[in-house]
């Protein structure tokens, strides 16, 4: 018994430690640019992946927009499916166009393949040409 609550201390701080790497990452995406940036992205999607993206998605809500192109740079190289309706979103609504170009960049490079992901990001891709379609009638 006295093991097992031994093995989730350790786990919970293991836990604790990563979040805290994950947002110091998530702040070099935000605050700086090249190749600080591009290595932060990488650290994310090759330590961390998918469990980044809350973090990634928290920070786009105030980064200036370099900040937010970083990020999804960042989740286009972290990969995950989970990060198709945060691309979505920053492709029809972001103000700048350099950020919504990069986040359907993204997506039309994961609709090219066959998987899941692939599906997730047409299916996406749809309903920003839907939106743009839209925005050119009103």
């Amino acid at each position: 018994m006295r093991r097992a609550a031994i093995a989730l201390a350790m786990l919970a701080c293991s836990r604790d430690a990563d979040e805290r790497k994950i947002h110091n990452e998530v702040d070099v995406l935000v605050e700086r640019e090249g190749e600080l940036a591009e290595d932060a992205a990488n650290r994310l999607a090759k330590n961390y992946g998918v469990r980044a993206i809350p973090t990634i998605e928290t920070a786009l809500h105030t980064a200036n927009p370099v900040g937010r192109w970083n990020c999804i740079m960042a989740l286009r190289r972290i990969g995950h499916p989970d990060a198709i309706p945060l691309l979505r979103h920053y492709a029809i609504h972001d103000e700048e166009e350099g950020v919504r170009k990069e986040a359907e960049i993204t997506l039309r490079q994961w609709a090219a393949g066959t998987d899941d992901r692939a599906t997730k990001s047409r299916a996406a891709l749809r309903t920003i040409e839907e939106a743009q379609s839209q925005e050119k009638k009103g």
